[in-house]
């Protein structure tokens, strides 16, 4: 492995550990699913190099936060019943974050709590912003790996250009 592929990973492995973090700070640990489906995925061509972080698809909505608009509830009547994968979603939250035993209970805490979303939208206390907040927290280091990572590649590609024009 050569020099440039290892900074790109300890940059990935640094993104990745400074994002579970912030997700912690923020307080979206019930599970630990979002943040332990966190990865780091490094694609390298012969011009571009780029690391991506994958995670959830809802810790995207945690991030930037859902508008009222946007929520998948409507408590006007009439009700249309059947089962919806929101109201499921909060019922399961009550149950395992607010420790709601009976599900009838939880069931009206879900409600409740999707008549909020739809009044002030989703996380009630606005978006969490973690992704910017991991970039912000790692901006020093981005920057040092960037530039190291520059050095190699461009000291790689006169060398190269070097050989070719004393060929």
């Amino acid at each position: 492995m050569g020099d440039s592929a290892l900074i790109l990973q300890r940059l990935a492995a640094l993104l990745v550990r400074t994002m579970r973090a912030q997700i912690e700070l923020a307080g979206h640990v019930m599970t630990g699913s979002l943040r332990d489906s966190i990865e780091s995925k490094i694609e390298v061509t012969a011009s571009t190099a780029t690391i991506s972080i994958l995670l959830n698809d809802y810790g995207l909505a945690l991030d930037g936060g859902v508008p009222p608009d946007r929520i998948p509830f409507d408590f006007i009547p009439p009700y249309r019943g059947g089962k919806s994968d929101y109201i499921e979603g909060l019922k399961r939250f009550a149950q395992l974050k607010l420790g709601a035993n009976d599900e009838k209970e939880a069931l009206s805490i879900a409600f409740a709590i999707a008549n909020k979303h739809k009044r002030v939208g989703l996380p009630v206390g606005g978006p969490s912003e973690f992704i910017k907040k991991t970039l912000d927290a790692t901006e020093i280091e981005i920057t040092k790996a960037v530039e190291e990572y520059s050095e190699i590649v461009f000291g790689v590609m006169i060398d190269n250009f070097i050989q070719t024009i004393a060929a």
